[in-house]
């Protein structure tokens, strides 16, 4: 229905049954707005189980939905970011890594907050799992995958132990070995590659 007035219409209903961007981003920013107060607020109440392992999983969870709604209050802010979530279609729980691995700045995989950086150089891109997954832009579905299984550990064993078991040798690793095959074949390497191609969202 539209009501003109002088050849301009002052009142009309859209047929398409399409709500406008205005309307969709004020809802984005409100309710991620609330998403990140109620996340934060539950993450900072259950930190202690950071360090238990099992339980981790809880307060990384949390930490990821509280990141879910800075993207949501954000997105109406930025081209870039809206563009990133729309690749995964707004869910946190997208399980498509290759949709991940495309994004430009931010994602999620499995209930997991990706950031991207560094610059496209045509390498084959390093990774790193720590709460959240840092993925270079020149990294793949492959290592997305890959640095989800160390995501996984972490859940498994707590920050403290995985700290000290995974991610201190890995990081020595990295640096020390001769080429990335031979870090890649370390056992905890091994571990987070089986583990990331699991099918399953959590374990």
């Amino acid at each position: 229905m539209v009501l003109v007035v002088n050849i301009t219409p002052v009142m009309y209903t859209d047929i398409t049954g399409y709500s406008p961007e205005w309307l969709i981003d004020a809802f984005r920013f409100i309710s991620g707005a609330l998403i990140t107060v109620v996340a934060a607020a539950l993450t900072l109440a259950t930190s202690p189980f950071f360090l238990v392992p099992g339980f981790s999983s809880i307060p990384l969870l949390l930490l990821s939905m509280t990141f879910y709604g800075t993207m949501l209050a954000a997105s109406p802010f930025s081209r870039t970011i809206k563009a990133d979530m729309n690749l995964i279609a707004w869910n946190p729980f997208n399980r498509n890594s290759g949709l991940a691995a495309s994004s430009n700045k931010i994602s999620f995989y499995k209930g997991t907050f990706v950031i991207r950086y560094g610059d496209l150089d045509g390498r084959n891109g390093n990774g790193i799992s720590l709460g959240i997954i840092f993925l270079e832009r020149d990294g793949n579905s492959s290592l997305l995958m890959h640095e989800y299984g160390h995501q996984k550990q972490q859940r498994l064993l707590g920050f403290g132990l995985y700290t000290a078991v995974i991610a201190i040798p890995s990081i020595i690793s990295f640096h020390i070995s001769e080429n990335m095959t031979q870090h890649m074949n370390r056992w905890y390497e091994q571990w987070a590659t089986e583990w990331g191609k699991k099918g399953l969202i959590w374990w």
